[in-house]
């Protein structure tokens, strides 16, 4: 279904609703395309050069090899659907259907005005979001993602796995994953609201163990582009170092306290976490953010400044307009520790009277995007990067700690108080301005807001995570033991 499609088919939709008794209603449209390439595969495998140019990926699945030293597998599907929020009286009825089949859709409007008929008015509810001009070019949508084939993904996949066990004869398995992803989505409201856009994502990810004796270790790397692309082996290769630099793990002789470097990919899990929820106007509205009564007031280090840009050229975040049909824009959030702006959506300006950042977004961890009513969230949220390469951060340090790669229990973080306590499995001892060793997996707790205050530096390595985009951070007064 094409775009003229589409939006034709979310105009019937809206008419019906008010045809039912719709004060207003609103119509999200969603297609989404993804493949998905993983490959588990063992050393043996790797230096055998069996992999490579690996071609035919269920003819090849069956050969004795793969089953002995490593395992393909593929999952690819296309998700198509609707949601329908429909206003009656101020009660907001929802309801969405895995389909934009015509009659189906029509049934989910039905059901949508049913629900919003007799559920009790929202006394905040003012109205749906105007048609407005996108102030941006919209999303990427890189077309080599029409042509390119599941074998040539799985070779990459491969190929990448191939590097690793080649690296070092200590590493002992490699993994690898590629997800490419087209979506395209319309909009139609009975404001005026008529809207399209589409983009597309590509992942790459590798991990690899590692053994040393009794020793045991393991890391992984990543890639995050809206664009295909072909070379992985700087991905691979990182994967490697990362994996192979944690051999020979000591225990702090104590429980340390003081300043702590945070890799961009460490400090981006809690910050993605806990500082987005603290920024959303319905956290503020509802007491559950530390930032409420806060504009105006110094609230992280003075080398601390935040924007949201939705408009960002090459954002993984960036879309001509939100999930209401509201313009993306650039939204300062802190500037040189200040807070400036907190992030609204539709619902939540309207309450305070103002305009909406453009921030509402319906992607969920779980269900699809058109089964999900609108929330508050970034859409590129830049920590603004300052000067110094990590290595530089780390000859700054006499005595300090280094937290890298990914962290275990973020998501258990209290994103209201900002309390964290995280265990790091890839982390370093720094003395006289060094690495000096690997440290076993770690507790790492702190405050993140508290942690913004006490911001000692901040690098020039800014990594896309997604909607996340941060450098590495030198920061006081964090506690780590072992």
């Amino acid at each position: 279904m094409d775009e003229h499609q589409l939006l034709e088919l979310g105009n019937k939709a809206v008419n019906q609703a008010q045809r039912l008794g719709a004060d207003e209603a609103e119509i999200f449209l969603y297609m989404e395309n993804q493949v998905l390439v993983e490959f588990v595969g063992g050393i043996f495998a790797s230096r055998s050069g069996a992999v490579k140019g690996l071609k035919g990926a269920f003819v090849r699945i069956a050969g004795p090899w793969i089953k002995k030293k490593g395992l393909p597998k593929i999952t690819s599907g296309i998700k198509a659907g609707v949601g329908v929020r429909a206003v009656v009286k101020k009660a907001i009825g929802f309801s969405s259907v895995s389909s934009i089949e015509e009659k189906k859709v029509l049934e989910a409007v039905e059901e949508a005005t049913k629900i919003a008929k007799i559920r009790p008015p929202d006394p905040n509810w003012v109205s749906l979001p105007e048609s407005k001009k996108p102030l941006g070019e919209g999303g990427i949508f890189d077309k080599r993602f029409l042509e390119l084939s599941v074998d040539k993904l799985l070779e990459l996949c491969a190929d990448g796995c191939v590097t690793i066990g080649d690296f070092d004869k200590r590493i002992m398995q490699a993994m690898g994953s590629i997800s490419m992803i087209s979506v395209a989505e319309g909009i139609v409201n009975t404001n005026g609201i008529e809207t399209f856009d589409k983009g597309t994502a590509f992942t790459a990810s590798f991990y690899a163990k590692a053994k040393s004796g009794t020793e045991e270790v393991s890391a992984g790397d990543f890639l995050i582009s809206r664009h295909y692309t072909e070379d992985l082996q700087p991905v691979a290769i990182s994967t490697c170092k990362r994996t192979i630099e944690s051999l020979g793990k000591k225990a702090l002789p104590q429980k340390y306290a003081g300043p702590v470097i945070f890799e961009n990919e460490s400090w981006n899990e809690l910050f993605s976490v806990i500082f987005t929820s603290g920024i959303s106007a319905l956290s503020v509205q509802e007491n559950r953010s530390v930032y409420k009564g806060k504009i105006g007031n110094q609230v992280a280090s003075e080398s601390v400044s935040v924007v949201d840009d939705g408009t960002l050229p090459e954002g993984f975040g960036t879309t001509k307009i939100d999930d209401e049909g509201v313009p993306r824009q650039k939204t300062p959030i802190i500037e040189k520790g200040v807070l400036i702006n907190i992030l609204y959506d539709n619902y939540t300006a309207k309450r305070e009277k103002r305009g909406s950042t453009g921030n509402a977004s319906r992607q969920g961890r779980v269900m699809v995007a058109y089964a999900n009513q609108p929330v508050i969230r970034p859409s590129n949220l830049l920590l603004q990067p300052s000067k110094g390469s990590l290595q530089e951060l780390i000859s700054e340090l006499k005595d300090g700690v280094l937290i890298k790669g990914s962290l275990i229990g973020a998501l258990h973080s209290n994103v209201v108080t900002g309390d964290f306590s995280v265990t790091a499995d890839n982390a370093f001892k720094i003395e006289n301005g060094q690495v000096a060793f690997p440290l076993k997996p770690c507790t790492v707790a702190g405050n993140l807001y508290e942690a913004l205050k006490n911001v000692i530096a901040v690098g020039n390595d800014s990594r896309s995570f997604g909607n996340t985009i941060c450098p590495s951070l030198t920061i006081d007064k964090i506690v780590v033991s072992t």
